[in-house]
């Protein structure tokens, strides 16, 4: 048995970090969504251990691939004695705030629970995914989503729906732990609370902010923009380009913009083409389109090669 199963890319609309935690965490509080750049998971049953593939040369093996891990978590806690053998096709750029590796950990779990044939009740998911990573639970739920704690409890917010997104990735990495000192040694970001205030009223009216106000802070950009320049050209470059949002995704170095007309859209990848950086044109993918792209998926056995 085998399915082959697409594993989303997500963007943040906003992420505020709180402090510090007694675990050694960060807490957050942050807006999540979707969007259309998928990698793929090829998952087939096998009677012997747990083997994970990829062609990428940045893609960890091992214990540090979360695939394996969820896997093999999976594996203990339904007992499973089955095997299975995970090719993972990479088409999010790895390290870039995109939550590749997140994603493909959470449909791992949903791919091997169909092919060994155990039952994973929500509940089940979440824990798991929570145990794997922060943002693993998200990736349960997709669409937009608040994430609060260590960002792996996730709350269902009203859809965002924007078409027109152009991705832009500067090609060099930017490690997460690093950003998390640096915003530990300056202390609380005060600068951002609108955060909260826009999407509490989202919240409580039913509907998502105007796109204009969609992207309303990351703890981040400060830091990123003063370590690295380049990036901070890319972000202002973006606005300059006629996005009516601009953000950072995670802690970078993927920012990306909301355009409401596709030539512009059109014209900020062919800007960022020319500066040398990976980009891409998406769009958001809602709740609803998420689990109908994953369960078709799913309940596809695919045809051997």
């Amino acid at each position: 048995m085998r399915v082959r199963v697409p594993s989303f890319a997500k963007i943040n609309w906003m992420l505020e970090v709180l402090g510090a935690r007694p675990d050694g965490y960060h807490e957050v509080r942050a807006v999540l969504q979707t969007i259309d750049l998928t990698d793929v998971l090829d998952v087939e049953r096998t009677e012997e251990e747990i083997e994970v593939l990829c062609a990428h040369p940045d893609v960890p093996e091992g214990e540090a691939n979360l695939v394996f891990r969820a896997a093999h978590l999976l594996r203990r806690a339904k007992g499973v004695k089955a095997g299975a053998r995970i090719r993972i096709e990479k088409r999010i750029p790895v390290a870039a705030g995109l939550g590749g590796g997140s994603s493909n950990a959470a449909v791992a779990l949903l791919a091997l629970a169909r092919l060994w044939g155990v039952a994973l009740e929500v509940g089940e998911q979440l824990e798991l995914g929570g145990a794997l990573g922060s943002d693993v639970p998200f990736f349960l739920l997709g669409g937009t989503a608040l994430g609060i704690g260590r960002g792996d409890e996730v709350y269902p917010l009203p859809e965002v729906r924007a078409s027109l997104l152009v991705l832009a990735n500067p090609g060099f990495p930017i490690s997460t732990a690093w950003a998390y000192r640096q915003l530990t040694k300056r202390g609380p970001v005060g600068n951002i609370s609108v955060c909260s205030r826009v999407w509490h009223r989202a919240v409580r009216e039913g509907e998502p902010p105007p796109l204009s106000e969609i992207v309303v802070g990351n703890a981040f950009e400060e830091i990123v923009r003063e370590r690295y320049p380049e990036l901070a050209r890319g972000l202002d470059r973006m606005r300059e380009l006629g996005a009516v949002a601009v953000g950072l995704s995670g802690s970078g170095p993927t920012i990306f913009g909301v355009f409401d007309s596709e030539s512009a859209a059109i014209r900020a990848e062919a800007a960022f083409a020319t500066l040398g950086w990976w980009r891409a044109r998406t769009r958001t993918v809602s709740r609803r389109q998420y689990w109908e792209r994953l369960s078709a998926a799913l309940s596809t056995e695919a045809s051997r090669p």
